[in-house]
């Protein structure tokens, strides 16, 4: 009988350490997910996927921002993105594209305000766009 739980006690024993041995590898050693709307101050290399890319610019289609802007030579010259991911920070495309209060100096009143409507866009499809934004660079 002694025999019996002492071989309980050691197999119990066992998977207690298992158990926390997992739980502490779990703990000191977390699965990072993917996610661009963590940090919307920096996109990193890794955020210019081409999914990203393409569901940004599929974004920049939908809200027909080519009657403001041009992109490769496609759409209004009057101001284009070419080479707007190089120029401005992460946080600058934000704030240029939703028209933040602080840009009312540098940006024309009527601008301000067509800008200000896409403050309602869903966060996710802001972040795409301004990862595609981001992928327009010279070389």
């Amino acid at each position: 009988m002694r025999e019996q739980w002492a071989i309980r006690i050691v197999l119990i024993t066992g998977l207690l350490v298992l158990l926390l041995a997992f739980l502490f590898s779990t703990l000191q050693n977390p699965v990072e997910t993917k996610d661009i709307t963590q940090n919307k101050d920096h996109i990193s290399i890794i955020d210019l996927e081409p999914k990203y890319i393409e569901a940004g610019r599929q974004v920049y289609q939908q809200q027909n921002c080519s009657r403001c802007h041009s992109i490769a030579g496609e759409g209004n010259p009057r101001y284009p993105l070419d080479n707007v991911g190089a120029e401005l920070s992460t946080k600058e495309l934000r704030d240029y594209i939703t028209g933040a209060d602080h840009l009312h100096n540098t940006l024309p009143e009527r601008i301000l305000k067509l800008k200000q409507a896409y403050r309602s866009l869903p966060t996710n499809e802001l972040d795409v766009l301004i990862v595609y934004m981001k992928s327009l660079h010279t070389n």
